[in-house]
């Protein structure tokens, strides 16, 4: 008989690489909010991805940066307790606008110091404009050192079985963290605060900080 698997999967990246919109592809649901502003992620969001003998604990971090405010500084915070203690790491770079200096630092502060099982996600393949992926793949290759390297488009779903195979072998051993049905942890107040945050940050641009905040009550 097969043992269950279960694990925790951190996933890493410099603002606006498209971390959001991988959580969601490997779901198969829309559980993180999605926005063309950078650090529209303001908390570790968990997202549980269930198999028929596995589950995976995805967590969505705020883009990792060298900050220049307090709530830069915070939310960097956030995502060193993010990676603590995880099984696997997805460290995902943004294959259209190149692999640069962002991700190394992402890579020496975020992702080399954790221990864990690491995967490069190479994400936004789709929008490389006819380009040939293979530069940035070995751009990638060259941040460190990967168990893997995987070209992804998660908002075509390009790559995504690829990535959730991977994932899976990974994982260790154990039984489930949530019930099969719970796609994340979070209460209702806090998605729903979250999905007026998303329309709103899609309709204004200067009018409203990126650091908007929104409370339901």
């Amino acid at each position: 008989m097969t043992a269950f698997r279960s694990g925790v999967v951190a996933v890493v990246g410099r603002p606006n690489v498209g971390k959001s919109t991988l959580v969601n592809a490997l779901v198969g649901q829309k559980v993180a909010i999605v926005s063309d502003k950078p650090q529209t992620t303001r908390r570790g969001i968990h997202a549980i991805w269930s198999t028929e003998g596995a589950q995976v604990v995805l967590t969505d971090t705020p883009g990792y940066h060298k900050p220049r405010t307090l709530l830069g500084a915070r939310l960097n915070e956030l995502v060193g307790d993010a990676v603590s203690g995880v099984d696997v790491v997805l460290h995902v770079v943004d294959a259209a606008a190149g692999v640069g200096t962002g991700d190394a630092f992402v890579y020496e502060h975020r992702v080399r110091p954790t221990g864990a099982r690491a995967i490069c996600v190479v994400n936004k393949v789709d929008a490389t404009f006819g380009r040939s992926e293979v530069p940035q793949l070995a751009a990638a290759g060259a941040l460190g050192d990967y168990d893997e390297i995987v070209p992804v488009s998660a908002r075509q779903g390009k790559g995504v079985g690829t990535l959730r195979r991977l994932i899976l072998e990974r994982i260790p051993d154990g039984p489930a963290l949530y019930p099969e049905e719970t796609i994340t942890d979070q209460p209702l107040d806090v998605r729903l605060a979250e999905i007026v945050r998303e329309k709103a940050l899609a309709v204004t641009r200067q009018e409203v900080p990126h650091s908007i905040e929104v409370v339901v009550e």
